[in-house]
């Protein structure tokens, strides 16, 4: 499998080298052949399509960054015609070392892969995984009609950056399991994979058959209904004979949730992405639900210090308690322990009813942090208190993004994270030019 009709014996433009030096960062060597090959010129027919040219990436305010929406250390690279985007991440060592879905309808964001070429094996492959439900972004959006991954130049391109296995997967239309482990045994995307896995063992086929009008005719508030897609165990028995009745659904519709399964991925995840909600939210909840509350509030705590925009919370169907809390964690300490919430300014602060409950209360508790923080000589646990201000529940308004993005474009450069300090002035650069702040 090669690219020969973008492959050439001339010396190739050295676009790569352009956008290390004005990011100051060090891409992956997928990246790096990327640009200089000039792969982002080739049409794809997948629903990740349209590339970003270099002369964007390399210009002072980029088209492709959503500034404030965007976290600010993301780099688009990829996008839809929906206004999605696949986005390179840079980390505290300058590397460019992971790849995100971006969801534009909220700023939700998902690692795709730690290379652009794996983010793509994932989005081929992604339809022919465990479960029904495809999109790590809500909605779900069928929009890769047309796809033809043996003509598409980005899929072919991306398999030349894989191992012998995976490169072989494109050609024997493997069933979903073992096309699951092969790409979890060479690392492809596994974040992404594990959470299809995780989805997979929670869905429950009478879910499919509900909406909000059909519950709202069976007396059932929508809230209850998302509870107990998110855990059938907790469905009353006469709820379940209510809708097996009316909807006249077979019991095979009502299959059991494994558990054991989405415990054991969320772990996985867990470790290998500290700063996503939804597996500290998952462990939690398979702990509390065998009935060991000290071990599901340990988990459920580390979840609750996580951003909003990291849970997954409509696709994993943790927003059942959103009128009790602003994260699916607090709400279920609220029931384990509510005192060890009183205890906590921070946890306190996300409990809806409470009179300080506020984007802007949770703005403040952070940037207080950053600079009892700094105060303290902390200076990388500061850019990440930072962060988490503006990106934790969100900033209410957009204004507020511009001050803090120049604190965390100093804080950075103080701390010698010269590729986020250099992104961040660029997304600093994009609020100024489109918003004038």
């Amino acid at each position: 499998m090669s690219l020969t009709t973008s492959r050439s014996h001339s010396t190739p433009k050295r676009w790569s080298s352009s956008i290390s030096e004005r990011y100051e960062c060090v891409l992956p060597d997928d990246l790096v052949d990327w640009f200089d090959r000039e792969i982002w010129k080739l049409e794809g027919t997948s629903e990740y399509d349209r590339p970003v040219s270099p002369e964007d990436l390399l210009s002072e305010s980029p088209d492709a960054i959503w500034p404030g929406l965007m976290q600010c250390d993301m780099l688009p690279i990829l996008g839809d015609s929906a206004g999605n985007w696949l986005c390179l991440r840079v980390g505290q060592d300058n590397a460019a070392n992971q790849i995100v879905q971006w969801y534009h309808g909220g700023g939700d964001w998902m690692p795709w892969g730690n290379r652009l070429a794996d983010a793509i094996v994932f989005e081929t492959f992604v339809d022919k995984l465990p479960g029904k439900h495809r999109r790590l972004a809500i909605p779900a959006e069928d929009a890769k009609e047309g796809f033809r991954p043996h003509e598409d130049p980005l899929v072919r391109w991306a398999f030349e950056h894989q191992a012998e296995p995976v490169r072989r997967l494109l050609d024997e239309a493997p069933n979903d399991e073992s096309l699951a482990k092969t790409l979890l045994s060479h690392q492809v995307a596994e974040i992404a994979v594990r959470c299809e896995l995780i989805h997979a063992a929670m869905d429950q086929p009478w879910a499919e058959k509900i909406d909000k009008k059909i519950a709202s005719e069976m007396g059932f508030a929508w809230n209850q209904i998302v509870e107990w897609m998110f855990d059938g165990k907790r469905m009353p028995k006469q709820a379940r004979e209510k809708i097996q009745k009316q909807l006249k659904l077979p019991d095979i519709f009502f299959k059991k949730q494994d558990w054991e399964t989405i415990m054991a991925h969320s772990q996985m995840c867990r470790e290998l992405a500290p700063e996503l909600t939804w597996p500290w939210d998952l462990v939690g909840y398979g702990h509390e639900r065998q009935g060991n509350e000290h071990d599901a509030i340990t988990y459920y705590q580390q979840g609750a210090m996580r951003s909003t925009f990291t849970d997954q919370s409509v696709r994993m169907h943790t927003h059942w308690t959103q009128m009790n809390a602003a994260k699916f964690s607090v709400a279920r300490m609220e029931k384990l322990d509510s005192d060890f919430i009183k205890r906590s300014p921070y946890l306190s602060l996300l409990r809806c009813g409470e009179s300080n409950h506020s984007h802007q209360g949770v703005f403040d508790y952070w940037v207080n942090q950053a600079k009892q923080a700094e105060r303290s000589n902390e200076a990388a646990k500061s850019i990440e208190c930072l962060m988490q201000a503006g990106w934790d529940l969100g900033i209410d308004s957009i204004d507020q993004y511009g001050p803090l993005i120049d604190e965390i474009v100093e804080a950075t450069k103080f701390a010698n994270q010269t590729a986020r300090s250099t992104l961040a002035k660029t997304h600093r650069n994009c609020l100024a030019d489109r918003y004038g702040i």
